[in-house]
């Protein structure tokens, strides 16, 4: 944000709609998205499945023996139907140490309420018995998450902005897994347009013509084994995997979650996409996991990413460039640059190695305001800023100067190892 209060009203002036983090690894890039990640963790579920935890999942600095057991802050700025909030919380493993809620109706904030411990303090603006909600609010509990999951009105609301307004994806196996999975059951169930899927796919170019949900009768064994993987995993009880095989009466299945689980596992499985390809003289059907790798992150990236243009938010993904061709992470950046594409203020955050978004030769070039960098310090602490802190003149080439060292944020190599390495005399190795 560029200021308290724009004088215009106009939040979407006032803001970017992408940001850009490039730095070496193991910078800190992923250490910006992780803190983001608990931080909407801890809102959803520090008063639902946390509450009972004998301690928060909180993850101090390591590296300094000073602050390996101190506290951890954490606060997000956000605007909701045109109004400036500012939300924050200070946490240890033990308990909840301060939390507070500012709006900004004017260019000075307004508190709304502030938190030491399980001391509370309430602004005249917040209404709906506040003093009620917080005397429910265990030391473990966040009073904003407590208030929702007790029904008061405006804290519900912000809630869900900070919950289902955020959403956060990376490229690893398991989160584009379950992201696939996710699109299946929604296209199944209606909820996902198919049209939108087939269309995205289009976008891409990949000789895609077609998709479709098959529900064809599986093999028992398949069903079976991945009924008994969910078992394992602990996401179904003993008894809801034997009912449905006949290893129990089936007097004894009944309506139990787990039960219920159980069917909708074996719906899930019975589910498959099916790609038609454009070949010779037609379309040939290609399940799943006949897709290239990139087909598939473009695929669980693009509809998350279109989902948030369409009801606002923020989509975060680290590594946006990881199994995604640079000309598909143009075509993301450029649904959110362009007001024709993205009417709801929407916005993108992501990390990346792709300095081609940097040069002028990009047609979703990144501005010194769209353009952040993580860097270490010797300590092992990452430090956070921004290419609009540079003095910049628009004709310059920002990619090269990135990769000449001029921001920071490049890799420190050390390339006189590998001298030793290829010098030295093999190491013999010992029989078996």
């Amino acid at each position: 944000m560029t200021t308290l209060h724009p004088k215009d009203g106009d939040w979407v002036g006032a803001t970017t709609r992408v940001a850009g983090i490039y730095g070496a690894n193991a910078s800190g890039k992923s250490t910006v998205v992780d803190a983001l990640k608990f931080f909407r963790a801890m809102v959803m579920n520090s008063a639902t499945s946390w509450s009972l935890n004998n301690e928060l999942p909180q993850q101090p600095f390591l590296l300094d023996p000073e602050t390996k057991d101190s506290e951890s802050g954490y606060a997000v700025d956000f605007v909701l139907n045109d109004l400036r909030y500012q939300y924050g919380f200070v946490i240890d493993r033990d308990a909840v140490h301060q939390e507070w809620l500012f709006d900004y109706p004017s260019t000075k904030h307004r508190v709304l309420f502030e938190r030491e411990g399980h001391e509370f303090k309430f602004g005249r603006a917040l209404l709906g018995a506040p003093r009620t909600h917080a005397s429910a609010t265990g030391e473990r509990e966040l009073f904003l998450s407590k208030a929702r999951s007790n029904g008061h009105e405006l804290l519900s609301t912000l809630w869900s902005a900070l919950v289902d307004r955020l959403v956060i994806a990376d490229f690893s196996e398991r989160d584009r897994g379950l992201r696939l999975d996710q699109i299946t059951e929604g296209i199944a169930d209606g909820v996902i347009d198919l049209h939108d899927v087939i269309t995205l796919l289009r976008v891409a170019d990949i000789g895609i013509a077609d998709v479709a949900v098959d529900e064809s009768e599986v093999p028992d064994y398949f069903t079976l084994t991945s009924l008994m993987l969910a078992r394992q995993k602990g996401r179904l009880g003993k008894d809801a995997v034997e009912s449905l095989f006949g290893i129990v009466p089936s007097q004894r299945m009944g309506n139990s979650p787990s039960n219920t689980t159980a069917r909708r596992e074996v719906e899930l499985v019975q589910r498959a996409l099916i790609f038609r390809h454009l070949g010779h003289n037609g379309t040939f059907p290609l399940p799943l996991d006949a897709q290239s790798t990139g087909t598939l992150s473009w695929l669980s990236l693009a509809l998350p990413a279109l989902k948030i243009l369409r009801q606002g938010g923020v989509l975060m993904v680290d590594e946006i460039d990881a199994s995604l061709h640079p000309q598909l992470s143009q075509v993301i950046l450029r649904m959110f640059k362009d007001p024709d594409y993205n009417r709801t203020g929407a916005q993108l955050v992501f990390t990346t190695h792709d300095t081609f978004l940097l040069s002028a030769q990009s047609d979703s070039m990144l501005t010194p305001e769209e353009t952040w960098f993580t860097e270490k310090d010797r300590d092992g602490a990452t430090s956070l800023f921004s290419l609009a802190d540079f003095p910049t003149r628009a004709d310059q080439n920002f990619a090269r100067r990135y990769l000449d060292g001029r921001y920071g944020a490049i890799p420190r190599t050390a390339r006189s190892f590998l001298a030793t390495l290829l010098d030295a005399e093999p190491r013999e190795t010992a029989d078996a």
